[in-house]
């Protein structure tokens, strides 16, 4: 089982993620200890571990906040992200896993551009867990995993204004290269789907500068 820091480190992760805690936000360890009911010493232990992720940043005589990703930050993740989602998709082409997929492409098809955004970017993050989970190779989809929850703290903001269903054909597109065992296809497709996705976010930082600046003293 699980020890006490590991879930609190998991449940932080996820208020991060999914912007319950804001990105900027300072982590305090009193606040977060009544929060889980727990004592400061496995909230103090999560807070260093997420340090080391990237997820959060010690900032001198401030303390802790969760990381607010610059537009520089988001080119140089999505160079790494991409890099590895390329390895990612041309293992799963090899032995893909068709029934998955196969269920994933009905999904997207059906999507429109009214779909809640919650429930787009659940099945986005659905569809690239699958295709690292399926590379057969756990440093790879540990690697994925991580630039993907730094990435997340802005994304979730952005996602409105990823037009769903040009971003679900790209999806569409990247399943049936890797169904018909086209690698090449599928790396072209992934490369271009990660590059709209990339900019989607760089644009919206563009236009809300307020997501990505440093921290300010108290």
């Amino acid at each position: 089982m699980p020890n006490l820091r590991e879930v609190v480190y998991e449940r932080i992760k996820e208020a991060i993620v999914s912007g319950v805690i804001p990105a900027g936000s300072k982590l305090s360890e009193v606040e977060l200890s009544k929060q889980f009911g727990v004592s400061r010493t496995p909230v103090r232990e999560a807070i260093r571990q997420l340090a080391e992720t990237g997820l959060v940043s010690f900032a001198p005589r401030r303390g802790a906040y969760v990381l607010l990703p610059t537009p520089k930050d988001v080119l140089d993740l999505y160079e790494i992200r991409t890099a590895l989602e390329l390895i990612a998709v041309d293992h799963v082409c090899a032995d893909p896993p068709k029934r998955e997929l196969r269920r994933m492409r009905k999904s997207f098809e059906a999507v429109s551009n009214d779909w809640d955004a919650q429930r787009f970017m659940a099945m986005d993050e659905e569809f690239h867990s699958a295709i690292s989970k399926n590379a057969r190779n756990n440093f790879l989809d540990f690697m994925i995993e991580k630039v993907g929850a730094i990435i997340g703290i802005c994304r979730h903001y952005a996602i409105d204004a990823i037009p769903k269903v040009s971003s679900s054909m790209e999806h569409v597109a990247i399943i049936d290269a890797v169904l018909d065992g086209d690698a090449d296809a599928a790396r072209e497709s992934m490369k271009l789907h990660l590059a709209n996705t990339r900019d989607g976010l760089l644009e919206y930082i563009s236009r809300h500068p307020e997501v990505s600046r440093q921290p300010e003293g108290e």
